[in-house]
């Protein structure tokens, strides 16, 4: 037979091995729509609910406190200050809830090996903060609209604001997600838990005027730092809380990240053997 006969065995094509990067993504970018879809899919309205949601709650949560006690603050806006407040901390506090029942809730995807339990966290996280910037960004555009004070010239570092934000959600994420599957019963504290971290986050009230005694034990929350540093982002006249630190809001991050990591490693093989 001739090189050039048209009887010619075609090669079959190469398939090029992927990646650890490859797969984990690919991992997490089906964990995400598939959240997405479980959550919003069956909705009339569609993943419009996806947005309509958090922008609801926390809308409600502005007129409440904003336009009702119409408290006045130094170099902010009330409603200014309650929306870099209670939004990310709401982001990073569905982040966390969320993690809890991770594992129970993807068990039967645990079985391939290209899913890990991290994974579920990744898809979740994103997915809320995804959520949460969203209604930010529009809540902010509409009180642009009804001409709040607003700046504008700190953009890059609110947004590195919230990247570091992220990060540390993941990591609390993923201590959470160990704790959550280790103890069915943690999540009945969960909340309490939060009610404090809220209340002492300050994402409610200026923690200017809480007395100079009790507000040392309000800045050894880490998110107290990185909210009062938001605000003072948005409004450059408003003057943070003395002891706002981000070194200590970066040092709590590492610290989260790395014992989330180690936790999630070290009983990588319990959180699936149950599968």
């Amino acid at each position: 037979m001739s090189d050039n006969s048209e009887f010619q065995l075609k090669r079959l094509p190469r398939f090029k091995p992927r990646g650890g990067i490859e797969v984990m993504y690919a991992s997490i970018r089906a964990l995400f729509l598939r959240e997405l879809q479980t959550r919003f899919g069956h909705y009339r309205i569609g993943y419009v609910w996806a947005l309509l949601e958090p922008a609801l709650n926390v809308g409600l949560m502005l007129f409440v406190f904003g336009a009702v006690v119409k408290k006045v603050l130094p170099g902010i806006d009330y409603v200014v200050f309650l929306l870099n407040g209670i939004l990310p901390f709401y982001a990073f506090m569905r982040a966390t809830t969320q993690a809890i029942p991770a594992i129970e809730s993807n068990r039967g995807l645990l079985s391939y090996r290209s899913v890990k339990p991290i994974d579920t966290i990744f898809a979740r996280t994103s997915l809320e903060f995804l959520l949460y910037f969203s209604c930010y960004i529009i809540i902010n555009f509409i009180l642009i609209w009804l001409e709040f004070s607003i700046s504008f010239s700190h953009i890059p570092t609110l947004l590195f604001y919230w990247l570091c934000l992220f990060v540390f959600s993941l990591g609390f994420a993923c201590i959470m997600m160990v704790i959550g599957e280790l103890s069915s019963e943690i999540g009945k504290f969960i909340s309490s838990i939060f009610v404090i971290v809220y209340f002492m986050s300050g994402a409610m009230f200026p923690l200017h005027y809480v007395p100079e005694y009790y507000l040392k034990y309000f800045m050894w929350n880490p998110m107290t730092h990185l909210l009062e540093l938001m605000r003072h982002a948005v409004a450059p006249s408003y003057s943070v809380v003395n002891g706002t630190s981000f070194s200590y809001f970066l040092i709590s991050t590492l610290v989260v990240v790395f014992l989330g990591l180690l936790l999630n490693q070290s009983l990588l093989k319990r959180l699936i053997k149950t599968k």
